[in-house]
């Protein structure tokens, strides 16, 4: 089992990204331990990676919440999908990222 620490660091993000991902609905926030502390399994780390991966591809979050759930082929349906729209996705980012 892990602390939120501990997850945090093997998937290579912050503390409060795990806690914003808990908001947001994407990783679910486990039960506390007698000591109050969260408690991590080794699924739910390898969940952190597949959010991590696919957030770092440029995949909206929203999306990335179907694709947890989606069977194989409806995952690698969706991945070409996602390879076909993701030069917009990224166009877009850029842009909302000018000044105005």
């Amino acid at each position: 089992m892990l602390t939120i620490g501990q997850l945090a660091a093997t998937a290579r993000v912050s503390v409060r990204t795990v806690r914003h991902y808990h908001q947001v609905g994407l990783l679910p926030e486990p039960d506390r331990d007698a000591s109050g502390y969260r408690r991590y399994s080794a699924q739910a780390a390898v969940d952190l990676v597949r959010i991590r991966t696919l957030a770092d591809a440029g995949v909206p979050l929203a999306r990335i919440e179907t694709l947890l759930h989606a069977q194989p082929t409806e995952f690698a349906a969706a991945i070409t999908d996602i390879d076909t729209a993701l030069p917009n996705w990224r166009a877009a980012k850029n842009l909302s990222c000018l000044p105005r």
